[in-house]
C-alpha cells in the first residue's frame, strides 16, 4: 500500500531570518532533531488555559462547629431501631442552608438541636429522670406524644421536599419554553433564507439572475457582527455535490458556519461557539477576529478547517474531520500544541495544499504575520516550525493577507501569497509573492497588483479565487472606504481592474469580503451576507446568486 503520511512542499526553515536562537527537539519518529523556531517555546502549554484547581474538603463527620454532640438515642420499644435522633441522612452537610455569610459565627446556620443536653426541654424529659422526680425510668406503659406528620413525612421534612419540587417544576417550564422560543426563532431564520437557498449556488448559466427578496431582518436587531471578517471554503463529495461552508461572528461574537449543500439546496447552521460552550475547551475568539478556512476532498477524506485569534493573538482552529457523513460534528484542531502569535488583530489566510502526487493526504497552510512583522506560513506536517515567506522589510504592519493554490505545470502543489507592502507615510502595495518549492529567493518573484493603495486598516481585506483548471486567477482588495479593486490574471498577462459591478441583488456596502476557490465571492453588507458568482467571461462582473444570512 502507498504511504500516504502528510507531506507538504513547504519547507522547514533551517535558518530562521528572524531569529537565530533554536531549540532542538528530539521526535521519535526521525533519526534526527528538528530545528524549530522560537515560537514553539511554551508550545507544551494546554490548548486553553486550565480552570482553577479547586479542593473539596469534606466537613469531619462528628459535628460542625459551634454544634455539641446530639443527646444519646431515646430507645423505646415502640420505635425500630432505637435511635429516633442520630445524625441522620434527613440532615444533609449544610444543604438547604443559607451561605456562611448569614451566621458568621458558624460555619452553618445554628443546628436545630440544642447545643447542650443539660436541663433542655426540646425533646421532653431526658430518659434518665421521671417527671414524678422518680429515680427510676417510666412506665412501660406510658408512650410519646406522636409527632405530627404530612403524608407520613416530619412537616419540616414535608416542607423541604415540596420547595425542593417547585423549584425544579418551574426550572422546568421555563427551560421548555426557552427551547421552544429558540426552535421557532431558528426554524423562522431557516424559512425566511429559503427562496435564495433554493437557487442552484454558483451556477452561470448566463439565463436571468435571480429576483432578490426582501431581508427577514425587519427589526433593528444585529445579528453580524459590526467588525465581523467573513472566510468561504468549498469541497465536492463523491456523488459531484458541491458543498461551501461561509465562516463570520454574529453579533455576540459567537463563530458562526453556514452551509450549503448543492443536492439538498439548503443552508444550515452550526454555532461553533455554542457546541463547545459546555466543553472543557471552550471557545474565546477576539472580537472581529481575523478569519480564514480551508476544505479538503481527497476521497475517503472529507474536511474543512477554520482558523481565528484569541485575545493573546494565538492562532486556533476548529475543524469538521468528517464532513462528508458527520457535517454537524466539530471539534478542536490543536494544531499539536503549537504557539504560532500574530501582529496583534493581525490578518490571515488559509488553504489546503495539495500534493505533488497522489499518495500523501497533503497539508494544511495557515499564513500569518509575527509580532515581529515577517509573513510565516505554517503548515500541519509540522505546525510549530513555520517559515518566513516575506521579509519584515517586505512588508506593512498588520498586512491584509491572502493565498491560493497555483500550478506547477500539471501539479497544483505551489501558492502565491498576497500581502501589502509600505510605498510612502500614506500609501502602500498589493503584491504576489509565489512560492516555488521555497520560500527562498521569494523576493525575487513578486508581482505588483495594485499601488498608491490605502495603507493596511483593520477594514482592509484581500481575498483571491482561481478558475479555467486553475490558470486563471482573480485578485481583490477591499479598501478604507469600500472600494474594492483588483487584477485579472488570464493565464498569459496581468490586467488591472479598477472597479467591479455587482450585478442585481440588493443595494451593497461591503464590511467584509471572501473568495471560495471556485471562483464564488462572498460579502458582509447591511447585516447580510450576500453571494455573487464570477463571472468568468469578464471577471469585472458579479451575478448575484442569493442571500447566505439571514
Amino acid at each position: 500500500m502507498a504511504d500516504r503520511s502528510p507531506y507538504s512542499t513547504l519547507e522547514v526553515s533551517e535558518r530562521d531570518p528572524e531569529s537565530f536562537q533554536k531549540e532542538v527537539v528530539q521526535y521519535p519518529d526521525h533519526s534526527y532533531p528538528q530545528a524549530v523556531p522560537l515560537e514553539q517555546a511554551g508550545s507544551t502549554q494546554s490548548y486553553y488555559s486550565p480552570e482553577s484547581a479547586k479542593e473539596v474538603v469534606n466537613p469531619p463527620n462528628s459535628f460542625y462547629p459551634g454544634v455539641a454532640p446530639l443527646p444519646a438515642a431515646y430507645k423505646d420499644p415502640n420505635y425500630a431501631g432505637a435511635a429516633a435522633y442520630q445524625n441522620a441522612a434527613a440532615y444533609h452537610n449544610g444543604a438547604g442552608y443559607p451561605n456562611s455569610e448569614t451566621y458568621p459565627n458558624s460555619a452553618y446556620p445554628n443546628s436545630a438541636y440544642p447545643a447542650s443536653t443539660i436541663g433542655s426541654t426540646a425533646y421532653g424529659p431526658s430518659p434518665l429522670s421521671a417527671t414524678d422526680g422518680s429515680q427510676y425510668p417510666p412506665h412501660m406503659n406510658e408512650k410519646p406524644l406522636p409527632i405530627p406528620t404530612i403524608c407520613g413525612l416530619a412537616r419540616r421534612t414535608f416542607f423541604i421536599i415540596l420547595g425542593v419540587a417547585i423549584v425544579v417544576i418551574i426550572a422546568l417550564v421555563a427551560g421548555l419554553a426557552g427551547g421552544l422560543a429558540s426552535k421557532n426563532h431558528n426554524g423562522s431564520g431557516a424559512a425566511a433564507a429559503a427562496p435564495d437557498s433554493s437557487e442552484p449556488s454558483g451556477s452561470s448559466d448566463g439565463g436571468n439572475p435571480p429576483t432578490p427578496t426582501p431581508s427577514n431582518n425587519s427589526t433593528s436587531e444585529k445579528l453580524i457582527l459590526d467588525n465581523s471578517k467573513i472566510t468561504a471554503s468549498n469541497w465536492t463529495d463523491p456523488n459531484g455535490a458541491v458543498h461551501r461552508t461561509i465562516f463570520f461572528q454574529d453579533a455576540y461574537n459567537s463563530i458562526i458556519a453556514r452551509r450549503w449543500d448543492s443536492q439538498g439546496k439548503s443552508w444550515t447552521t452550526n454555532n461553533l461557539s455554542e457546541l463547545m460552550a459546555a466543553t472543557t475547551t471552550p471557545l474565546n475568539p477576539q472580537r472581529g477576529t481575523a478569519l480564514a478556512s480551508a476544505s479538503m476532498d481527497l476521497d475517503p477524506t472529507y474536511e474543512t478547517h477554520v482558523w481565528f485569534t484569541d485575545p493573546g493573538n494565538i492562532i486556533r482552529s476548529m475543524a469538521s474531520f468528517d464532513a462528508l457523513n458527520r457535517p454537524d460534528s466539530w471539534d478542536n484542531d490543536t494544531l499539536n500544541n503549537a504557539v504560532l502569535e500574530t501582529w496583534p488583530g493581525g490578518q490571515l489566510a488559509g488553504m489546503w495544499q495539495r500534493c505533488w502526487n497522489a499518495d500523501c493526504n497533503g497539508t494544511w497552510v495557515v499564513a500569518y504575520q509575527r509580532p515581529e512583522g515577517a509573513i510565516k506560513t505554517a503548515n500541519s506536517s509540522t505546525w510549530a516550525s513555520a517559515t518566513v515567506a516575506v521579509e519584515s522589510k517586505d512588508v506593512a504592519a498588520n498586512s491584509s493577507l491572502a493565498v491560493v493554490p497555483k500550478l506547477r505545470g500539471a501539479f497544483l502543489d505551489r501558492l502565491e501569497l498576497v500581502s501589502e507592502r509600505v510605498n510612502s507615510d500614506k500609501t502602500g502595495s498589493m503584491r504576489v509573492t509565489s512560492y516555488d518549492d521555497t520560500w527562498s529567493g521569494a523576493d525575487q518573484r513578486v508581482t505588483e497588483l495594485q499601488s498608491d493603495i490605502p495603507l493596511p486598516a483593520p477594514s482592509q481585506q484581500f481575498a483571491a479565487t482561481r478558475w479555467d483548471s486553475w490558470n486563471q486567477a482573480l485578485y481583490m482588495g477591499l479598501l478604507q472606504g469600500g472600494e474594492i479593486e483588483g487584477n485579472h490574471w488570464d493565464g498569459k498577462q496581468m490586467t488591472a481592474v479598477s472597479s467591479f459591478k455587482f450585478n442585481s441583488g440588493p443595494e451593497t456596502n461591503f464590511t467584509a469580503i471572501a473568495m471560495s476557490p471556485d471562483a464564488m465571492f462572498y460579502g458582509i453588507s447591511n447585516d447580510e451576507i450576500l453571494e455573487y458568482s464570477l463571472d468568468t467571461s469578464d471577471p469585472s462582473n458579479f451575478n448575484y446568486v442569493g442571500r447566505v444570512f439571514p
